[in-house]
């Protein structure tokens, strides 16, 4: 008997040409009899439709459940409502371009019902759209060396977000993300981090596929204005952690004076007064900028060497 019970969530969004791979996929996983509820986040191109017509004469050992949602709400928000939908404990998280290998869920399970972290993550083959391979350049992510809190306080890429299963109890105990432009796996892993609850599978456990989701679809620079626009929002994502993360740092109960709340503390005042310099320039900037000026003057420099960079590259 299981000390948990577990749904695979497969959440879509205008994904029709990669859709068939990542329903069959969870569908043929290799395990004992699981949920899994199939989420479209009210796709314009058939994506629903296509997932529709895959398990209409599905007779397999799993029980399937669809979603459509009557208008679209966004990565977070359709997380928010799966959480509500699906009946498990444990939420293995898919994506409508991503495949999940047969033994997925057998060893997520394992490692669920064997070291009860409240998140478990994993490496994953990386492929262009066409089955190109790709390097793992997210292997250099935090989490793939170290999991404590301190580590994770201020870092901007933890783990391989697609390859993630998370227990249900960090949303119960820190409550939906408040922002709509986090990333998910970002405030996941971080409170998972606070727990001192994170496990990782050293296997490829999915096939990753760049140059669709959110995360790597690259945006087209061709002038200063279009660099300017790219990095407030990035900035602005990283404001928005911060801010998560202070929340969730404070329900965990960390007090003032604790280094991880004065390590996310400094990194957001420096995000927003970068965020104010990206704005409107050195004038933006107010007198708060003249306690740190050897801070502004390293992110001033770092924007016109990213920039220079962007426009050298495109």
């Amino acid at each position: 008997m299981n000390r948990y019970s577990y749904s695979v969530v497969l959440l879509t969004y205008n994904q029709r040409d990669y859709v068939k791979e990542a329903v069959e996929a969870v569908l043929a996983q290799d395990c004992d009899p699981i949920e899994i509820l199939l989420s479209d986040d009210c796709s314009q191109d058939g994506t629903f439709e296509a997932m529709e017509a895959l398990v209409a004469d599905y007779s397999g050992p799993h029980s399937v459940v669809l979603n459509k949602n009557p208008q679209n709400l966004g990565v977070n928000k359709h997380i928010e409502r799966c959480f509500n939908l699906s009946t498990g404990d444990v939420i293995i998280a898919a994506s409508g371009d991503d495949i999940s290998l047969p033994g997925r869920v057998a060893r997520t399970i394992e490692v669920f019902e064997r070291d009860d972290p409240l998140l478990v993550f994993s490496y994953g083959q990386v492929e262009t759209l066409d089955g190109k391979p790709m390097p793992k350049t997210y292997a250099k992510a935090t989490f793939y060396t170290r999991t404590d809190a301190m580590s994770a306080a201020c870092s901007m890429q933890l783990f391989l977000g697609a390859t993630c299963a998370w227990h249900k109890d960090l949303f119960r105990k820190y409550g939906p993300i408040q922002y709509a432009d986090c990333y998910e796996d970002l405030v996941l892993g971080f409170r998972a981090a606070l727990e001192g609850r994170v496990a990782f599978i050293d296997e490829d456990l999915i096939i990753y596929r760049v140059g669709m989701g959110q995360t790597s679809t690259q945006q087209s620079i061709t002038d200063a204005e279009a660099f300017r626009k790219k990095r407030l929002a990035e900035v602005g994502r990283e404001v928005s952690l911060l801010r998560q993360r202070l929340s969730d740092a404070q329900v965990f109960g960390l007090t003032e004076g604790d280094p991880i709340l004065e390590a996310i503390r400094s990194r957001l005042e420096e995000r927003q007064l970068r965020r104010t310099y990206l704005k409107g320039g050195l004038r933006k900037l107010d007198k708060s900028a003249l306690k740190h000026p050897w801070s502004v003057l390293g992110f001033i420099l770092s924007e016109r060497r990213r920039r220079k960079k962007a426009l050298k590259t495109s």
